[in-house]
Parts: structure tokens; sequence; C-alpha cells
């Protein structure tokens, strides 16, 4: 294996360390760790509105808090980083996503589940800024919605 090979083996798990790192923040309600996970001049387009376009470190830390508090659970699946260069990457990921109605207090408690679960995607345009990966553009989707039994 030559330099080469190992540059692109520790960007692609830097950009995926990023990329998990974010989806356990957002479902840990730490908004302002999240929010530093992003570029300050990031944009944002979330699963449940793709066309809608948050742009700004401010405005997504700030689109975060006002969000409601509920419980929520994103299991990220089929993590692929696509390296451009030593300074911007790619990375496509599936989603499955759990909610509850409201956010659990403590560890003990468990929270129910709504009954839909939503599948969808995440596409991060990745830049590196002064030595740290962020994220400079989150598309994100819903493909498909799957209605329970209540």
């Amino acid at each position: 294996m030559n330099s080469v090979d190992l540059d692109t083996m520790l960007i692609e798990w830097q950009c995926q360390k990023l990329v998990t790192r974010s989806i356990n923040l957002l479902d840990q309600s730490r908004w302002q760790e999240l929010s530093e996970c992003y570029s300050e001049d990031a944009v944002l387009h979330r699963p449940s509105a793709p066309l809608d376009k948050i742009e700004g470190r401010a405005a997504i830390l700030k689109s975060f808090t006002e969000r409601p508090s509920k419980e929520t659970c994103h299991a990220l699946s089929n993590i692929e980083v696509t390296v451009h260069d030593a300074q911007s990457a790619t990375v496509a990921s599936r989603v499955v996503l759990f909610s509850g109605e409201q956010k659990a207090p403590d560890i003990e408690t468990i929270i129910a589940a709504k009954a839909s679960v939503f599948i969808g995607r995440f596409v991060d345009d990745l830049k590196k800024v002064d030595d740290t990966w962020l994220i400079a553009k989150r598309q994100g989707s819903i493909e498909l919605k799957f209605n329970g039994s209540e």
C-alpha cells in the first residue's frame, strides 16, 4: 500500500467519523456541538423539507434549537465516502428514523416510538477548514415511510 492510498483512507475515515458524530449529536440534542460540525457558510436541507435551504452555521443552530423536543434515533448505514481531493469529499449514507412524541428525561425512561418509520438518505459535501473536516452542505431526503400498527 502506498502513501496515496493511506492518505485517502485517512480522509475517508475522518469524513465518516464526522458524519457519524453529527448524527449522534442530533439524537442527543447537543445542538451547539452539532452546529460546530458545519462550516460557517454551510447549507442544510432537512430530510423533512428537502427543498428548504437553511444557510449559515448560526441559522442551522437556530433551526435545531427551535425544534420540538422529542426522542429520535437515526440509524445510519451504507456510508460511502468519495474523496475529491485533500480538501473536499462527499459522503452518501442511508438513514432510518424512529422518533417519539417527547424527549426521554433520563437513561432509564423508555419512550414509545411513533408508528411511522422514515427511510431516507443524506448526501454530505465536506470540506477541510483549518485542518478540520466540516459539513459544507447536507442534503437530506425521505424516500420511504412505513406506517406500522398503532
